[in-house]
C-alpha cells in the first residue's frame, strides 16, 4: 500500500503531495517528522496553498483514502 502526505489548511482544501510516495504509515510519519525535510515540504505547500495560509494538520493517508481524480487536492 503506498501513502502519502496530505495537509488540511485554514482557507485551501486539503491536498495530498503525490510526488512524496511512501511504502508504510511509519516511514511517512519519519519523513514528516525529519527537520531536514522542512525545506522540500515548505515548498510542496508554498507551491499549492501560498505563503498565507495556515496549516491546521498534517496527515499520512493510504492511496485508497486519496480519490483517484487526477489531481493533488482532496
Amino acid at each position: 500500500m503506498t501513502w502519502f502526505i496530505v495537509f488540511f489548511m485554514a482557507n485551501v482544501d486539503p491536498f495530498a503531495v503525490k510526488t512524496l510516495p511512501f511504502d508504510n504509515r511509519n516511514e511517512c510519519v519519519a519523513y514528516v517528522n525529519d527537520p531536514s525535510n522542512t525545506s522540500r515540504l515548505a515548498i510542496e505547500v508554498i507551491d499549492i496553498a501560498g505563503f498565507m495560509d495556515e496549516i491546521l494538520a498534517v496527515a499520512c493517508l493510504p492511496e485508497s483514502e486519496i480519490p483517484e481524480d487526477g489531481e493533488e487536492q482532496i
